[in-house]
Protein backbone atom coordinates (compact mmCIF):
# COMPACT_ATOMS: atom_id res chain seq x y z
CA UNK A 1 0.00 0.00 0.00
CA UNK A 2 1.16 3.41 -0.84
CA UNK A 3 3.23 5.41 2.03
CA UNK A 4 0.72 8.28 2.00
CA UNK A 5 -2.50 6.37 2.03
CA UNK A 6 -0.71 4.65 5.15
CA UNK A 7 0.19 7.83 7.22
CA UNK A 8 -3.48 9.25 6.35
CA UNK A 9 -5.29 6.14 7.77
CA UNK A 10 -2.56 5.93 10.79
CA UNK A 11 -4.12 9.00 12.14
CA UNK A 12 -6.68 7.70 13.80
CA UNK A 13 -5.63 4.26 14.61
CA UNK A 14 -2.69 2.34 14.85
CA UNK A 15 -1.74 0.08 11.97
CA UNK A 16 -0.02 -3.02 11.55
CA UNK A 17 0.64 -4.69 8.09
CA UNK A 18 1.26 -8.28 7.37
CA UNK A 19 5.06 -9.19 7.19
CA UNK A 20 3.94 -11.00 3.95
CA UNK A 21 3.63 -8.18 1.37
CA UNK A 22 1.74 -11.07 -0.78
CA UNK A 23 -1.76 -11.01 1.09
CA UNK A 24 -3.54 -12.84 -1.23
CA UNK A 25 -1.46 -15.73 -1.49
CA UNK A 26 -0.75 -15.71 2.11
CA UNK A 27 -4.78 -16.20 2.51
CA UNK A 28 -4.64 -18.98 -0.42
CA UNK A 29 -2.79 -20.62 1.67
CA UNK A 30 -4.17 -20.22 5.02
CA UNK A 31 -7.44 -21.70 3.28
CA UNK A 32 -5.44 -24.49 1.84
CA UNK A 33 -3.91 -25.54 5.50
CA UNK A 34 -7.62 -25.31 6.99
CA UNK A 35 -9.04 -27.27 3.90
CA UNK A 36 -6.08 -29.90 4.11
CA UNK A 37 -6.37 -30.48 8.25
CA UNK A 38 -3.24 -28.94 9.03
CA UNK A 39 -5.13 -26.59 11.20
CA UNK A 40 -8.48 -27.36 12.77
CA UNK A 41 -9.42 -23.34 12.31
CA UNK A 42 -8.94 -20.27 9.94
CA UNK A 43 -8.12 -18.91 13.74
CA UNK A 44 -5.20 -21.24 14.51
CA UNK A 45 -3.83 -21.00 10.71
CA UNK A 46 -3.38 -17.24 10.43
CA UNK A 47 -2.01 -17.34 13.82
CA UNK A 48 0.47 -20.12 12.84
CA UNK A 49 0.92 -18.37 9.21
CA UNK A 50 0.78 -15.25 9.55
CA UNK A 51 3.62 -12.88 11.35
CA UNK A 52 3.50 -8.69 12.17
CA UNK A 53 5.84 -6.64 10.03
CA UNK A 54 5.56 -2.59 10.24
CA UNK A 55 3.26 -0.84 13.20
CA UNK A 56 2.34 2.46 11.88
CA UNK A 57 1.59 4.64 14.70
CA UNK A 58 -0.88 7.30 14.57
CA UNK A 59 0.48 10.90 14.02
CA UNK A 60 0.20 13.42 17.09
CA UNK A 61 0.07 16.27 15.51
CA UNK A 62 -2.59 18.44 16.35
CA UNK A 63 -3.34 19.70 13.36
CA UNK A 64 -3.62 16.62 11.71
CA UNK A 65 -6.55 15.57 14.39
CA UNK A 66 -8.03 19.18 13.86
CA UNK A 67 -8.25 18.66 10.01
CA UNK A 68 -9.54 15.34 10.43
CA UNK A 69 -12.20 16.67 12.82
CA UNK A 70 -13.25 19.13 10.58
CA UNK A 71 -13.91 16.30 8.01
CA UNK A 72 -15.85 14.08 10.60
CA UNK A 73 -18.25 17.21 10.88
CA UNK A 74 -18.65 17.32 7.43
CA UNK A 75 -19.44 14.13 7.01
CA UNK A 76 -22.16 13.96 9.79
CA UNK A 77 -23.65 17.65 8.48
CA UNK A 78 -24.03 15.76 5.02
CA UNK A 79 -25.12 12.57 6.30
CA UNK A 80 -27.73 14.43 8.39
CA UNK A 81 -28.98 16.54 5.28
CA UNK A 82 -29.30 13.45 3.11
CA UNK A 83 -32.14 11.98 5.76
CA UNK A 84 -33.85 15.15 5.44
CA UNK A 85 -33.78 15.31 1.75
CA UNK A 86 -35.26 11.33 1.73
CA UNK A 87 -37.65 12.55 3.89
CA UNK A 88 -39.08 15.72 2.19
CA UNK A 89 -38.50 13.06 -0.92
CA UNK A 90 -41.14 10.52 0.85
CA UNK A 91 -43.59 12.93 1.52
CA UNK A 92 -43.42 13.80 -2.08
CA UNK A 93 -44.34 10.80 -3.08
CA UNK A 94 -46.80 9.94 -0.43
Amino acid sequence: MEEYILALISNCCTIVLPRESESVLLGAAILGAVASKKYSSLSDAMKALNAAGQVIDPAEDPKVKKYHDAKYWIFRELYEQQLSHRSIMAQGLA
